[in-house]
Formats: C-alpha cells, structure tokens, sequence
C-alpha cells in the first residue's frame, strides 16, 4: 500500500567521531602502496647512503599531494544524505531503500555508503559505491528483507569519499532522524490474492441480484398476508391501519461483520520455516540457494498475514472487517469497519502485536468479544490448541461463542509431530517419543470433534497456506449463506 510507506528523511553530514574534524582523515591504500615503493627508490642508497636523499624526497612528494588531495576535499557539511523507502516494509518481503547524496563541493568525490539499519531489517551493513558530481544528487538503492515486525528506529549513514588523486579518505556521518514500522505480509498467497479478490466480488454480485426474500432479517418491503407466512412476521401496526393482515418481507443481509481473532499466547511463538516467493537468489550451491530462499517466520506472524489478507477479501465481499488480538488480556482491539482507512488502521494494530509467555486467556477474550459484537457475526479465530489431559479452556471459550456466532476455528498444523507419531521405533526412547506423539494427535482429533459437534467450522492449516484456507472458508461460508 501506497500510504504505508515510510516518509524520507534528510540529514547534513557531520565528521565522524569526537576529534573527526582534524582526525577524520586517512591514507588510502594507493597512498600507502606509493609510500611503501620509496623504499624500493631508496635501496641503492645501501650502497651509497648519500641516495637516502631520494628515498625521503620521494615519500615527501607523496605525503605533500595527500595533503592538497585533503585541502580539495569537500567538508562534510558540504553533504545532505537523504534515506527513502521505495515500498512499504513488509515482514520477509523485498523492500527497496534509496539513499541520496548529494555534495555542494566543486570536484567529484567517490562515496562508499554504509547504511547502518537496524539488525532487524538486515544482518550485515552493506557497502555501496557511488561517485558524487557537484551539485548532483547520486543515489543507490539497496533491497532487505526485513525479519520482525513492529517499529524500529534506524541508524547514520556512514560515508568514507575520496578526491581525484585517491591519496586520502575522509570519514563522516550523517544521522536522518528516522523510524519504520514493518508490516505483517499482505499478498504471500501471490497468484492466488487476484483470484481471490475476483471469487469475492462475484459472490457480492450474486447476493445482490439474488435478493432472496422471507431469509434474514432485513427489512425489505410490506404485503398482503399468505397463507404460510409465519405470525412473527406480521406487522401488526400496518394491520391495524389497513384492517386485513399485512406481513412484512425480508432481505438477505448484505453487510456482515466479520471478526479476525488473534491468538498472541504462549504457542504463537512457534516458528516456522517458509520459502520466499516471486525472489530469485543466485548462489554457488543449490543448498546455499535454498538457505537464501528460506526465513522463518512465527505462528503470529503467519496469524498477522492471513488477517491482513482476509480483511482485503472481506472489504471487496461488501462486508466489514474488525479484530481482536489477545494473550493473557486483550493487546489489541478494533470495531467493524470498511474502507482503506480501516484497513491501515488494522495493518498498524497487527505491527504492533507482541507474543506473550503465557498462555492465552481464551475465556476473557470470549468475553470481551460478546461485548463488542452484539450482532451475529462470522468469527475467524486463528489460534493454537493446546495439549491438556482435560477439557481444553479453547473448547468452552468456543462453545461460549458459538451459541450467538459463526465461528471458524483456524489451527496451525505440526507435520513434524505427524511424522513423529508415523515413523517406526528402533530404540526404547523412539517408542516413547511414537507414543507421546500419537497420545497428543489422538486428543487433539477427540477435542476437534467435539467442536464440530457444537458447531464449529474447524480449518486445519500449514503456515504457508493460512491465509489461503482461511479465505476459501469464509468465501466458502458467503457462498453457502451460513450467516
């Protein structure tokens, strides 16, 4: 989104360190190579130590144009860096930043750049080389993945630059006053978003030129009374003007409320390894290709990604999107609403969601949810079950919802846990280990069954995919007229 990205920032460069101003210089390699090699000038006076006189003019010559080539030198002051963001930062997407220098001095200056963000959107700092003509601005663009979402405060860039001799480097910095948010991942289900969005806006059509009536509770229009028509119905005021029984008709609802439940407990630290997409990494080896393709991810996150996701499909249905995310208490909150707007406010809230160590309150999330949303609605609860011997706090919460709401259940699957339970033992501590496994997986299909059995649509997910099953279900459950 257009408006999610962060806005530029400008900063003059400074000397680099406390006594940079009379410091803040040094010999470049060539420099030094050229110092090196009046010794080489220097080795017949070995033999006539008169010629030590070439060895000291030589050095002396170097050491002199080092000295203009620092005078010619433009100050640091002389510079403005500008950092911008070419798109919004997304976790584990490609974001491009641009960094602009621009120098006043008169002669043309190599700059190596060294944008010091935060370890969060880059692992190692990165060299980039640039030449900066006079008055001109030179920019370089460098592309991270950013890997934790929330807000982060960036670093200075650091600038080393060189004149036209390259006998002498000065060191400077420059500190843009910046912070970034990144955001939860809004399109990793690629070319599935576009369809998606189009199997929406065909449903919303649908409902519109269906127009069933005596379904939902929407009032429509008033007519004479038929035989069938149920007494609840009648209305009874317009009977009473007109003398024989009017009964009123009703429409399918078009406006639903749909709520997206966060669980931030305990489990949402769980992580997950995906492979990146749309992204090609050239490396040596296909095992260092495919390291470079991977980057984990948590539970969360995947939860903050499909919400994202859900909330554009759902907008582009007709109807409104709201969310609620919670650990032991409710972190963050936001009623039923429409529009790009909305949906920023939302995207902000899901950035600034933390996981917590404990485990989820469910109860007093079901709570507080019954509070808000007094209207049926279509809850989407993204959440982990928990192992227990006894009746899982998850299930009660849900049955509390499921009597006034639609809920769907979306659970995170475990492969490594299915594989566990499938493989064969060859030791003790493997057959322990098996039957642990298939322990957990057989109380986890009992507890599923019995919120089927109260109602509960049950989706079970991989991480790469949460997002796409959670929008099928609900274009599933709007295709259906469920709600």
């Amino acid at each position: 989104m257009q408006t999610l990205i962060p806005e530029s920032a400008s900063a003059r460069a400074r000397p680099s360190g406390r006594t940079g101003r009379w410091l803040g210089f040094g010999l470049t390699p060539m420099a030094l190579l050229l110092l090196v090699g009046g010794f080489v000038v220097g080795v017949p006076a070995l033999w006539q130590p008169r010629l030590i006189w070439f060895l000291f003019a030589w050095d002396g010559a170097v050491l002199a144009l080092a000295v203009v080539d620092a005078l010619l030198l433009p100050a640091p002051s002389q510079i403005e860096v500008t950092r911008s963001f070419l798109d919004s930062p997304e976790l584990g997407q490609a974001t491009r930043i641009e960094v602009g220098v621009t120098q006043t001095g008169d002669r043309l200056v190599e700059v190596d750049v060294i944008d010091d963000l935060h370890p969060s959107l880059v692992v190692m700092p990165v060299t980039q080389k640039v030449r900066a003509f006079p008055r001109d601005a030179t920019v370089v663009v460098q592309t991270i993945y950013p890997r934790e979402r929330g807000d982060f405060a960036l670093g200075r860039v650091y600038l080393r630059y060189r004149g036209a001799l390259k006998l002498v480097e000065r060191w400077a910095a420059a500190a843009p006053v910046q912070r970034v948010r990144v955001y939860p991942a809004s399109e990793q289900s690629g070319e599935n978003a576009e369809f998606y969005l189009m199997r929406a806006r065909q449903i919303e059509q649908q409902k519109r030129r269906l127009r069933l009536r005596g379904v939902g509770r929407e009032f429509e229009s008033l007519r004479d009374y038929q035989k069938g028509d149920e007494l609840r119905n009648v209305s009874w005021t317009a009977t009473a003007r007109r003398g024989y029984l009017i009964t009123r008709q009703f429409t399918v609802e078009r406006s639903q409320q749909v709520w997206v439940v966060v669980d931030a407990g305990r489990l949402s630290r769980t992580a997950f390894e995906l492979k990146r997409s749309g992204t090609q990494f050239v490396a040596e080896t296909e095992t260092e290709q495919n390291a470079a393709h991977a980057f984990t991810v948590t539970q969360l996150d995947q939860a903050a990604t499909a919400a994202v996701m859900l909330a554009q499909v759902v907008q582009s249905s007709g109807d409104k999107f709201a969310l609620m995310t919670y650990g032991r208490t409710v972190q963050q909150a936001l009623p039923p609403g429409a529009g790009p707007l909305h949906l920023r406010m939302m995207i902000d809230l899901l950035s600034q969601t933390r996981s917590e160590g404990a485990e989820a309150d469910h109860l007093h999330a079901v709570a507080r949810l019954r509070n808000m949303q007094r209207r049926r609605g279509l809850i989407v609860w993204i959440t982990e079950m928990a192992d227990s011997a006894g009746r899982p706090e998850l299930v009660t919460a849900a049955a509390e919802l499921v009597k006034q709401h639609l809920v769907v259940l979306v659970l995170l699957q475990h492969p490594e846990l299915d594989a566990l339970a499938e493989r064969t033992p060859t030791t003790q501590e493997e057959m322990f280990r098996s039957a642990a496994a298939q322990e957990m997986l057989e109380r986890r299909r009992e507890t599923m069954a019995q919120l089927r059995r109260q109602g509960v649509l049950i989706v079970e997910t991989s991480a790469g995919e949460v997002g796409v099953n959670a929008i099928s279900k609900y274009l599933q459950v709007k295709a259906q007229g469920l709600l």
